[in-house]
């Protein structure tokens, strides 16, 4: 009998243990990285419609997996000093955080991914190396101190001239999502360049009128016939007259002059 109470007594014990005691040891899968459940998964998203970061600020803990999800384009994430924004931290520092190009085209179904474990709550400064990215603003910084920190960053990147690229990934580990798992929807497809507009239509080429066929030889005999016909007519009467046959119109061989009071006045002179 007394067997059996202890034995009920340690069955009821073990049942009411708390049921979660072992979730801590189940672990998340980050794109390819496993991290306790315990911790965050934070995404932030690269490029886009604007070469950004959303969000440029992050505070994480140790432990946290910052996931950077790339969109449209081709970026880096890229570590920096906090005074040498758009300058490699790895060429002093061979551990510091390096994605390498991570490009994202129109039409993909996955987007590739740069998942990179918190170790330290100390601040990090980071940029794109891509172009002109950096000094356009595509900046971030974990862990900042203060809300003034991203800001001076950012205006110390849009004062150097060019950005410089890392070297070999370190840092993270380069994976990919599916595009539906994605914390962003990718920015339209980019349409080709406006077609050029057609040019305008040259002005039609003005064409000399031909030369008259009368040449020399038929005007002198039109001045000369002219010149030795004489008509007289009375005056308001009606005179009938052929034409002459370089200057005729087709259905045409005579023509009709009224010869005006005054013009027989001045034949009768």
């Amino acid at each position: 009998m007394m067997l059996f109470l202890v034995s009920s007594i340690f069955i009821s014990f073990a049942n009411a243990l708390p049921s979660r005691i072992i979730s801590r040891q189940e672990s998340a899968n980050a794109g390819g990285f496993k991290i306790n459940a315990a911790n965050r998964i934070i995404p932030v998203v690269v490029g886009g419609a604007q070469d950004t970061f959303v969000p440029n600020t992050v505070t994480a803990a140790v432990g946290d997996v910052i996931q950077f999800q790339f969109s449209n384009g081709n970026h880096t994430v890229t570590q920096s000093a906090q005074d040498t924004p758009c300058q490699p931290l790895q060429a002093t520092v061979a551990t510091a955080i390096h994605s390498g190009h991570i490009p994202f085209q129109d039409g993909q179904t996955t987007v590739g991914t740069f998942n990179m474990p918190v170790t330290s709550t100390d601040t990090m400064f980071l940029y794109c190396a891509t172009g002109p990215h950096c000094q356009e603003g595509q900046v971030m910084v974990v862990n900042p101190t203060d809300d003034q920190q991203i800001v001076n960053y950012a205006k110390g990147a849009a004062s150097t001239n060019s950005s410089v690229d890392g070297s070999t990934v370190s840092g993270g580990t380069v994976a990919s999502i599916p595009l539906a798992a994605a914390a962003f929807v990718p920015a339209a497809a980019q349409q080709g360049p406006p077609a050029a507009a057609a040019p305008a239509a040259d002005a039609p080429t003005a064409t000399a009128s031909p030369a008259s066929s009368t040449t020399a030889a038929d005007q002198a005999a039109v001045t000369s016939d002219a010149a030795i016909t004489t008509i007289t007519a009375a005056a308001g009467s009606t005179i009938t007259l052929p034409l002459l046959d370089n200057a005729s119109v087709a259905g045409t061989t005579t023509t009709t002059i009224t010869v005006p009071a005054s013009a027989s006045a001045a034949s009768a002179a």
